[in-house]
This record gives C-alpha cells, structure tokens and sequence, in this order.
C-alpha cells in the first residue's frame, strides 16, 4: 500500500509538471507582436562599433587629465578662429572687357583753395570727344573761407558806398563787394591782385571750397581749375586774364579731400585723400593723371555698383612771366584716362554648412589626435614609474 501511494503521488506530480509546461507553452505562443520587434531591436547590438566599458574598468591619470585640458583650450581656440572666418566676407575678383560705353561718368570732388576766391575759380572740362563745360553749375558748389580756412560770408555793405580804389570812374562809383572791385579793376585794365589783400570788401574771406559733382563723357579728358575767364572761342576752350594778375604770383596752393568716380562704394579708399600741395612763391600749374579702371561691386544681397578704380600720377611745375607771357597756365588738372578692362569684385558668403562641417572635423581630429597623445603620455609615464 506504501508503494502504490508513492506511484500515485508521483503521477500526480508529473501531471502537475506536464500541465504547468503546457500552460507556460500556450503563454509564450501567444506572445505580442511586439516582442518581435524588442527583437529586432536587440539584433542592432551586434552593429554597434562604440563599445562600452564599465565604470570600474576605467582607470584615469594626470597624464589624461592634463591632456583633456590642453585639448579643451585647443578646441576653443579652433571654434572661435572657424566662427570668425565664416563670417568673414570673401571677395572674389574677376576680369572682363568693359563694354560699358555709352554712359556719363560722375566725377565728385572736395577740394579746398586756401588763396583763391571763389570768383577767382571756374570749374571746367575738356574731352577727347571735343565737349567743353565752361564754369560749371548746379552740380557743384563753391564755399568762401577765411584766412583760417573756415566757412566766411562775403562782406556786403548795404548801407553805404565803399570805395573802388584806383579803378573809381563814372561807372564804378561804389564797390561793395570784393566781386565788384575786382569787375572794376578789370574793366579799367588794372590789375587787381595787390588790392585784394587791402581792401576792406575783400578781407573777409580769401578761400574757397568747391564740393560737387562734374557730369562727363566716358572717354578721356580732364577737369581743370585754371587762371582766368574761360569760354569758347571757335570750338575751342580758351581762357582770358590780364598777364598782370600773376606778376606776383597765382597762388594754386590746394588740398584734397576726396576724389570719385564713380558712384561711392562703402570701405573704399582713394589714392589722394588728404593730400595737400603748398605754394610758397611763384605761380604753380599742378597736373594729376589717372588711370581708372572700371569697376563692379556686388554685394553679398546682390546689388550692384558700377564704379571706377584709379592710379594716380601727379607734377608740378612753376610756370612764371617771361617776356610779358605765361610759360603755362597756373590751374589745377585734373586728367584722366580709361582702361578698357572691366574688373568684378563680387561678396561671397559662406553657408551654415560650412560652421557645421568645421566643428565636426575640429572634434573629430583633436579627440583623435588627444588619444594618441595622452597613449604616449601614459606609455611614457609608466616606463618611467617602471625604471624606479
């Protein structure tokens, strides 16, 4: 009887197991969708190439340590230095034939006399094509300065008669203004230039800034302030003055604000800003020569500027009287010539995909060149705590 309760009880066991394991078999047969994609998941391991390894397993040193420092100095040097040159302009040049032909070329000046009065200036142009403007108007104007090159006003005097000095006739009775002496001393053939620095209408103001803009042909000619009332005499430009007026001297001294030609581009620089030329005695005829050189200008939106580039040359020379005639006309010229090339300056910029790609290749190669140095730093050290 003791024998057939074991048999019994061991059957029963085994029921139990067999149907414990067929109720763990449905279970898993019936299984989600989703543990086959946990699945799949899992598969991805077998592609990782960044391997892990436990916290316990690193060991850090002073070697690395300082190595991580120098690495991170590096890296932020590298970053600032990229973010610079991407915001950085670069601007491309190119060369062409300028074809350009048939347009006006604005010619801006600022040019300060300090000895001329501004009756005294007439700005003119000549060209090549033959065209002559004779004292030019409207674009450009004219300022009287003081003995301190500051801007000064003509003396009036609307209340009385002051006196036209040793031009006096029936005609000229009273000259007010420094302009109506000299009309006077004129039209009596006298010469004018001792009264000027004398008379009380004339004490006022002895300089002059001109300040404008001079409209020419695109062809090569040049733009003079010389002795003298220009006009044009049987299609020529001519200038008339009584040889008398610069017996002591026409004083040409003259400085140079600025220059274009062209319209104005932003950081541009010209050759004569600034420059002054002095004339102590004698009469002075100055000569500057130009080369322009066409130019565009597109900016990083697309605009552009049509403009013109210029080398300078400059003489001067003392053209005194000499046998009751001028070896040459005291003035200013200002002469210019074109080249037939076309220079393009275009802006470019470079795209965020510049700064991206800059700081993956500046963390990829300092980490990369860090681990071989901090290897060779441990390798070093450990020799070295091994010879010990």
């Amino acid at each position: 009887s003791l024998s057939c309760c074991r048999t019994i009880s061991s059957r029963l066991r085994c029921d139990h197991m067999e149907s414990g394991i067929r109720r763990r078999h449905v279970q898993s047969s019936q299984l989600p969708e989703s543990s086959t994609s946990h699945s799949a998941l899992e598969s991805l391991k077998h592609f990782d190439v960044y391997t892990k390894v436990q916290d316990d397993c690193v060991q850090k040193s002073q070697a690395g340590g300082i190595v991580t420092v120098i690495t991170v100095i590096v890296m932020l040097l590298l970053f600032g230095s990229e973010v610079l040159e991407f915001f950085t302009v670069e601007v491309v040049h190119s060369i062409s034939v300028d074809t350009r032909i048939n347009q006006k070329l604005p010619i801006s000046l600022d040019i300060t006399f300090p000895h001329l009065r501004c009756d005294e200036i007439s700005v003119d142009t000549v060209d090549s094509a033959g065209v002559n403007q004779v004292n030019v108007q409207g674009t450009l104007e004219k300022f009287p300065l003081n003995s301190k090159s500051e801007p000064a006003q003509d003396s009036i005097q609307t209340g009385g008669c002051l006196s036209c000095y040793d031009a006096a006739d029936d005609t000229h009775t009273c000259c007010n203004t420094c302009a109506a002496l000299k009309e006077a001393y004129q039209a009596r053939g006298l010469s004018y230039h001792d009264i000027l620095h004398t008379a009380e209408q004339c004490l006022t103001y002895v300089g002059c800034r001109v300040q404008g803009t001079v409209i020419v042909n695109k062809v090569s000619g040049n733009v003079h302030v010389a002795l003298g009332k220009s006009l044009i005499r049987d299609g020529r430009h001519v200038h008339e003055f009584n040889v008398n007026d610069v017996t002591n001297g026409f004083n040409t001294s003259h400085e140079i604000h600025s220059i274009r030609f062209g319209d104005f581009v932003q950081g541009t620089w010209s050759p004569l800003d600034g420059v002054g030329k002095i004339v102590k005695h004698g009469a002075y005829m100055f000569h500057y020569y130009f080369k322009l050189v066409p130019t565009v200008y597109v900016s990083r939106s697309g605009e552009e500027v049509y403009t013109h580039q210029y080398s300078v040359t400059d003489s001067a020379r003392n053209v005194p009287v000499r046998n009751g005639e001028l070896t040459g006309l005291p003035g200013v010229f200002l002469v210019y010539d074109f080249s037939p090339f076309l220079m393009r300056k275009v802006e470019k910029t470079r795209p965020w995909s510049y700064i991206f790609t800059s700081i993956c290749a500046i963390i990829g190669g300092v980490f990369s060149i860090a681990s071989l140095a901090e290897m060779l730093a441990h390798f070093v050290m450990h020799r070295l705590s091994g010879a010990r």
